[in-house]
């Protein structure tokens, strides 16, 4: 063998040796490959065999291509085996990726039971001034401290009690149901500070009254730590062939925004959707002594303690949930390449991640919506009559625009991106297995039918009907908005549901059926808008009115028909406040705030604008008036333009006895405002003159007449010639001439007989020029 020959062959043992550590990772990819998707394979058990002997196939062909390589060690050999471990190679790393990562979006949507969640407390304080005394967590020392009376609450009871024991701070407990009451207390005076998770501004700030009390709060203490969360595993149905229900809950800052109950009946294929309105008044499973608060409250503390309430409300057993944030539908929409949304009226709606920037457009008519339009639509309810009504109905079709997208995914690229934005936002109860099956009888189903995939299933929506109430709130003297709840709706909806999943109810046939081809059936309206049920509102005592924009003199009726003093503190010009286009006397502040119970009041001090001993900046030939509260204009002058003139502009100019008309060189950018004057009452026959008196009515004058200043008519005048002048007729006469003497000279005394040649000259042109004009 030759030298050659020798280092060749050597060259080749290299080349083997970093082949079969290729190869033995690609073992290892493709191994990894089968272990990630054997948890999948109730999807097809024999597709998942035929896809295991086809990677073993692959796997016993490129170890037999290695050994072969090592004994024979031939180039051709070397490249065949190079071409099939490349191959694969990629195909287990690609394999490996894709099922990793579905793995891991799978792993954060399915909640076995407990998950790990990282939770921020802050300290709150309250200062109705703005004026805090307390600054930091050290000044607690000593002070009423609120935290909630469920020992088991992280964020309310625990984390708040060791943090002020690590601190070795000394406080004196008081312990509330829940947040809302504990926000309450703290705004009240009840207590110095409140432990309340670090979101408490979003998450109250959207009931009615207590942004105000909200603005002066301030968190002395944020701090945060990962905690175990507990829910209630889901239920161990065949779901392909028991019905269930599950509760869909949309989130927004911890409040639930978005509360439906489904039920699903996989022999019918039908789906009921049960909004429920996030303000309804019920009673809270969590609270002690379960009593009432809106039901969006109820997922501040926990999802169960919001899945335990819904099954209370409705008495209807909950097997599973299905729970999502705001920012997942958005993600979940835009991977699905938008959803068709008929939207009746174009708006402009809120965006997901700016809290009241109405800056997402969303068209009306039928459209592929993107993401955050979607979430737009589902949010909006001022738009429209029915409010939040209407807004569960939006909510309903935008979740089945959803569900028909998915239905129709083909696009693994598509898909995976749906499964990482459900990985960060989305949580289930229902195992892998319970949705794999559901899945494959889904497309059994449509296989077998003939109508479109979207309509094999059956969706009918529904709601919890009530009415707008409202709850007066002593320590916050707020009347708070409310929903009640009609309870036969509950009932109606109630049995609607059970219909559905109760195997063994009574189908009820519609009374009257017609065989004409024309025929349409309506199905049977689940619930009523309105029930023969008492209607319930509180009595809400007589509270202080907002004083603002109201005169002074208004202000102080109101006040003395209930005994209230009312002191006044006037602001001048040069202090906080003052608004120099207010009018004189105008209220723009008072000590005690709106809504606070007039019983409780004895008196108040109220801020009133005046203009007394204002000293204003008026241009030349003006003065300032205080009664006016502007610059005028002295006598013999007037203002071009008023609102130069009160802004220290042009000012007043001189009034000519004629004003030239001229043509302006620009376009005036503002237009004077002028008030009109009153016109005085005129006796009969009379009419206002313009300036301020009376004159005739001018009567209608004939043909050759014109007007003669007193209401009559009078002859037209034609024009005269030299030497005649009006006759006061419309005609002319002679100018008499002088007397003359014998010689036809002027007897005139101090009279030359001779005229000047230079005036007869001027004389004439005159003459010709009054002729001529």
């Amino acid at each position: 063998m030759t030298k050659q020959n020798k280092m060749s062959k050597r060259k080749l043992s290299n080349i083997n040796f970093v082949l079969a550590a290729i190869a033995i990772l690609t073992d290892i990819l493709m191994v990894l490959g089968i272990l990630n998707i054997t948890r999948y394979s109730n999807f097809s058990k024999s597709i998942f065999v035929v896809i295991n002997v086809v990677i073993l196939v692959i796997l016993l062909v490129l170890n037999g291509l290695i050994a072969y390589n090592a004994y024979a060690m031939k180039k051709n050999i070397l490249y065949v085996t190079i071409g099939v471990l490349v191959i694969a190679f990629l195909s287990g790393g690609a394999l490996t990726y894709v099922t990793t990562r579905v793995n891991k979006n799978i792993d954060k949507i399915i909640n076995t039971g407990t998950t790990n969640e990282k939770v921020e407390v802050s300290f709150v304080v309250y200062s109705e001034s703005g004026n805090f005394t307390i600054d930091d967590i050290n000044d607690l020392e000593g002070k009423t401290f609120g935290i909630l009376s469920n020992t088991e609450e992280q964020v309310g009871y625990i984390l708040p009690k060791k943090e002020l024991e690590a601190k070795k701070i000394n406080v004196t407990y008081h312990e509330y149901d829940d947040y809302n009451s504990m926000l309450m207390a703290l705004f009240s005076g009840e207590i110095d500070a409140a432990a309340l998770p670090s979101n408490y501004v979003a998450m109250f700030e959207v009931n009615d009254g207590y942004s105000e009390f909200l603005d002066n709060t301030k968190a002395i203490l944020t701090f945060d730590k990962n905690i175990t969360v507990t829910t209630e595993s889901g239920s161990d149905k065949d779901i392909t062939k028991e019905p269930f229900t599950v509760l869909i809950i949309g989130t927004d800052e911890q409040r639930s925004d978005a509360l439906m109950l489904a039920s699903f009946n996989p022999i019918s294929m039908q789906v009921t959707l049960t909004s429920i309105a996030r303000d309804s008044y019920v009673p809270i499973a969590c609270y002690a002594g379960k009593s009432e608060d809106k039901i969006t409250h109820a997922r501040v503390r926990s999802r169960q303690c919001t899945i335990d309430t819904v099954e209370d409300l409705m008495d209807v057993d909950i097997d599973f949930y299905f729970e999502s944030n705001f920012a997942g539908v958005v993600e979940m929409v835009d991977a699905l390449g938008g959803v068709i949304i008929t939207n009746p009226y174009e708006f402009v709606g809120q965006k997901s991640d700016a809290r009241g920037k109405m800056t997402v457009w969303v068209p009306a008519g039928t459209n592929r919506l993107n993401g955050e339009q979607a979430l737009a639509y589902a949010r909006e309810r001022h738009l429209y009559a029915n409010g939040d009504f209407q807004r569960q109905a939006n909510q309903q079709q935008v979740i089945q625009a959803i569900l028909t997208e998915a239905m129709k995914l083909t696009d693994v690229n598509k898909a995976l991106k749906v499964l990482d934005a459900a990985g960060e936002n989305v949580s289930t109860n229902f195992t892998v297995d319970q949705l794999i099956s559901l899945f494959n009888y889904s497309i059994k189903k449509m296989n077998r039918s003939y109508v479109k995939n979207a309509n094999v299933i059956n969706m009918v929506g529904s709601r919890v009907t009530g009415y707008g109430s409202s709850k007066w709130n002593e320590s916050m003297q707020l009347n708070l908005y409310i929903y009640r709840v009609y309870q036969g709706s509950v009932t109606d909806n109630r049995n609607a549901i059970l219909r559905n999943i109760n195997l063994d109810s009574k189908i009820d046939a519609p009374k009257a059926i017609s065989f004409s081809a024309n025929w349409v059936f309506t199905a049977p309206t689940l619930s009523n808008e309105t029930y023969s049920e008492p209607i319930i509102h509180d009595e809400v005592p007589d509270t202080v009115i907002n004083f603002s924009g109201k005169q002074l003199s208004e202000v102080q009726e109101w006040a003395a028909s209930r005994k209230i003093t009312i002191y006044v503190n006037k602001i001048h010009q040069g202090q906080e406040g003052y608004v120099d286009s207010y009018a004189e006397n105008t209220v723009v502040g008072q000590s005690v705030r709106p809504g606070i119970k007039t019983e409780n009041v004895t008196e108040i001090t109220v801020n009133v604008i005046t203009h007394e001993g204002t000293t204003k900046n008026c241009p030349a030939n003006s003065y300032y008036d205080s009664g006016k509260n502007a610059c005028v204009c002295e006598s013999g002058y007037y203002a071009k333009n008023d609102s130069d003139l009160n802004t220290g502009g042009v000012g007043c100019i001189a009034n000519p006895t004629s004003t030239p008309t001229t043509t302006p060189t620009t376009t005036p950018s503002t237009v004077p405002t002028i008030t009109p004057s009153i016109p005085p009452t005129c006796p009969e026959g009379q009419e206002p003159d313009g300036n301020g008196g009376c004159k005739p009515i001018q009567q209608q004058c004939g043909e050759g007449q014109e007007p003669d200043g007193n209401g009559g008519c009078k002859p037209i005048q034609q024009q005269c010639g030299e030497n005649q002048e009006p006759d006061g007729n419309g005609g002319c006469k002679d100018i008499n001439p002088p007397a003359t003497d014998d010689n036809g000279n002027s007897n005139q005394e101090g009279e030359t007989s001779e005229t000047p040649v230079a005036f007869i000259s001027l004389y004439h042109f005159l003459s010709l020029f009054q002729i001529l004009k």
